[in-house]
């Protein structure tokens, strides 16, 4: 999924994820699709871009909740804001390591999706046992968030290569091998 124009420091792609997560935090509140974004901007993007997109991602999804959402200004829920976007970056940087070496994009997706879920849930797994909350890492709920990140991403990429294949000059080329 890496494209010339974001690797070269496009900003339509980026635009566009974060146009998709205002809206995917309005439809489905907890449920954004953190690892999904992660993935997409590492597969998408050079490291600083992505940091940046998943940043300002993470910035609107945080400023929705608290502002319009009415999410609790405590300790307690901004520290969980917090711990959302460093598992965020975390779960970009393991995408980012798998997609860089091994074989080919197509097996590399889904193997860098797994390990960056994996990562995200178990950094905030963690964060929780410090801080509370260790109670909603329950089979059902984990499969839940999983769920939800898959189709998102499976979303992303389609939509990536949508983007890419309607507007090149605009997006890039889609799967363009091209360096980290």
């Amino acid at each position: 999924m890496q494209t010339r124009s974001s690797l070269n420091g496009g900003f339509a792609w980026p635009l566009a994820l974060a146009a998709t997560a205002l809206l995917g935090t309005l439809a489905s509140a907890c449920m954004m699709p953190f690892v999904a974004i992660a993935v997409a901007t590492a597969a998408t993007m050079n490291r600083r871009q992505a940091i940046v997109t998943i940043f300002g991602i993470w910035a609107i999804n945080q400023m929705l909740g608290f502002g319009l959402m009415g999410f609790p200004l405590t300790r307690y829920a901004l520290s969980w804001g917090l711990a959302l976007g460093v598992g965020s970056i975390v779960a970009m940087l393991v995408a980012s390591r798998i997609l860089a070496t091994g074989p080919a994009l197509g097996v590399r997706l889904p193997i860098a999706f797994l390990a960056a879920f994996a990562a995200y849930e178990g950094g905030l797994f963690v964060f929780a046992s410090v801080a509370g909350g260790t109670g909603t890492f329950t089979a059902p709920i984990v499969l839940a968030i999983l769920s939800n990140d898959a189709i998102w991403f499976t979303g992303l990429v389609v939509l990536h290569l949508v983007l890419t294949r309607t507007a090149p000059k605009l997006f890039g080329a889609s799967f363009a091998p091209l360096p980290a």
